[in-house]
């Protein structure tokens, strides 16, 4: 009877000490958001806002997305391979496209934001993706914990890229998620693409008119504010409405994407 007791002695101090152990969290958790499909509550903030927002099993359950963005009084469609990234987009004003390869512009660069359209192609496409694109490879989510903008409280999520990651790896992004939701509702950001020392937060987007598209939330409205000092400003009237939102099983017309005779071309691959 001794022995047994000294036994459930010595059972209870190894259970103290493990749970002494469990209860150790670090201040901040980096992952490499590629590889985080398994990873613990403690852990999981990014994975926390794509399941709040359909998940991502339904998100590359798709082959394609397509939508009218309207900006300013004009229109433009954007179609992209969710897949492999290739992208089409038309206004009354321009062509534009990616595919594969090469980004092209028809009848030039002139008229399109940036004048390259290299950086346009598939810009409001990776907006739009938020959170669902940050699980590309190489993505880095980092749980920032919680932050207080303007009066509100949120959880945030630290993203950086791999120095191999698309044309601007020196670009920082911010989500500043409903801490009860996980819904993103703030995006701040850099942009670093025309001048790579310019790499401070500059920019922040809010997400807004939320509408439930074949199963995923996805925002209708993203609305461009001022930012500084860890706080919104004044809009700066840069206000993109998305419609028709349609994810695709298959692309009607792959040759879409190809480059057209008397195009203006960017080489990216």
């Amino acid at each position: 009877m001794k022995t047994n007791h000294i036994s459930i002695i010595a059972l209870l101090f190894c259970l103290l000490i493990s749970c002494k152990e469990t209860k150790q969290k670090p201040n901040s958790k980096i992952l490499d958001s590629s590889k985080a499909s398994s990873i613990t509550e403690d852990t999981s903030l990014l994975d926390k806002c794509i399941n709040a927002h359909g998940g991502i099993k339904k998100w590359k359950s798709f082959t394609g997305i397509s939508y009218n963005l309207e900006e300013n009084g004009k229109t433009v469609y954007q179609l992209t391979n969710i897949k492999d990234r290739r992208a089409y987009l038309k206004s009354d004003d321009y062509e534009v496209g990616f595919d594969g390869k090469v980004a092209w512009a028809k009848p030039d660069a002139s008229k399109i934001p940036g004048k390259s359209a290299a950086f346009y192609y598939n810009l409001d496409f990776y907006f739009l993706g938020v959170p669902f694109l940050l699980k590309d490879p190489g993505v880095v989510a980092t749980d920032e914990g919680a932050s207080v903008i303007n009066g509100e409280n949120y959880e945030t999520l630290k993203i950086t890229f791999g120095s191999e990651v698309g044309l601007s790896p020196e670009d920082v992004y911010y989500l500043y998620l409903d801490p009860e939701t996980f819904r993103l509702e703030i995006l701040t950001y850099s942009v670093s693409y025309f001048d790579k020392k310019n790499a401070q937060i500059n920019s922040a987007k809010t997400y807004s008119e939320y509408q439930e598209v074949q199963g995923l939330m996805m925002p209708t409205e993203l609305e461009n504010f001022a930012w500084e000092d860890g706080e919104l400003g004044e809009s700066t009237n840069h206000v993109r409405h998305f419609s028709d939102i349609r994810f695709l099983d298959k692309i009607p017309d792959e040759s879409i994407f190809q480059a057209p005779e008397g195009s203006i071309t960017e080489r990216i691959n």
